[in-house]
């Protein structure tokens, strides 16, 4: 009895002992479980934020880098922006300078202009104050052919006069054939005959139009208007005229006394005045059936 009691004694022993021992390692392996689910989850706290701080970083480098792009960018536009701006202005200078250039080649091609007068008919008598002559009025190119439709008019008398608005350049600039500047230029006025008052003469050229001896074609340049149409203001101011290479602006108007069945020029030279010229007879014309 006494050995069986000392035997169960002994296994409860054994049994409590074993208990504890299983008991100490549970509670071992659960600390060890909690301590390294802890550490565990430390660590990817770690990596995470170490994630985001080199996230943080490159993101951060990009928007340095987008900053300079940006900065560069408004630099490149300023600078393109003065580029735009200095090509406009070399492409308005470009475009007065071509203006100047074909309006000289329009004046250089015209080394003179020429006009002719026919004498149509005659109806009155001097002696009676009363005598009309009639005349075509035509503009003529250097070999002789009509720029435009001739122009019929009865003047008062037969004596006939030219009104004219000549420009004289200086003759350094005629000499050395500079391109606006190397030829006479004129404006017909208008014509007229001697019994009649100038201010009721016909006009022939409108001021401020161009003659249509420099016309070529195209609009009208800023270079012939400042001619055609400020015609007064160079002739009355000599600072001015001498600025733009004129020795001379004013009017001129030569007459001849009109002689029936005969052509009459009217001549512009480069470098002269205005003159008035007998030609010819007018083909198959009798002088005397006028």
């Amino acid at each position: 009895m006494f050995r069986t009691l000392s035997a169960v004694n002994t296994l409860l022993g054994t049994l409590v002992g074993l208990a504890v021992v299983v008991l100490v390692a549970a509670v071992g392996w659960l600390g060890y479980s909690a301590y390294s689910a802890e550490k565990w989850a430390l660590e990817q706290t770690e990596n995470e934020l170490a994630q985001r701080e080199a996230r943080i970083q490159e993101l951060t480098e990009n928007l340095e880098f987008e900053r300079g792009q940006i900065q560069q960018l408004t630099k490149d536009l300023g600078a393109s922006r003065k580029d735009n701006q200095r090509l406009k202005q070399e492409v308005a200078a470009q475009k007065a300078e071509i203006e100047r250039l074909e309006t000289s080649v329009r004046l250089l091609k015209v080394d003179r202009r020429i006009a002719e007068i026919r004498v149509l008919s005659r109806q009155g008598s001097p002696l009676e104050d009363n005598l009309i002559t009639k005349i075509s009025f035509v503009e003529i190119d250097g070999q002789g052919k009509a720029l435009e439709k001739p122009r019929v008019f009865n003047i008062q008398g037969d004596v006939v006069y030219v009104d004219a608005w000549v420009i004289k350049f200086d003759d350094k600039y005629v000499e050395r054939g500079d391109p606006l500047r190397s030829t006479s230029i004129c404006l017909f006025r208008r014509i007229f005959g001697e019994a009649q008052q100038p201010k009721d003469g016909f006009v022939l050229d409108a001021v401020g139009s161009r003659p249509i001896a420099y016309h070529t074609g195209g609009k009208i340049s800023k270079t012939e208007q400042e001619i055609w149409s400020r015609f007064w203001e160079y002739a009355n101011d000599p600072a001015k005229a001498k600025k733009a290479g004129m020795r001379a602006v004013h009017g001129e108007a030569p007459s001849i006394k009109l002689v029936p069945g005969r052509v009459y020029k009217i001549l512009l030279r480069a470098s002269g005045g205005l003159s008035i010229t007998a030609g010819e007879p007018i083909p198959d014309q009798d002088p005397r059936k006028l």
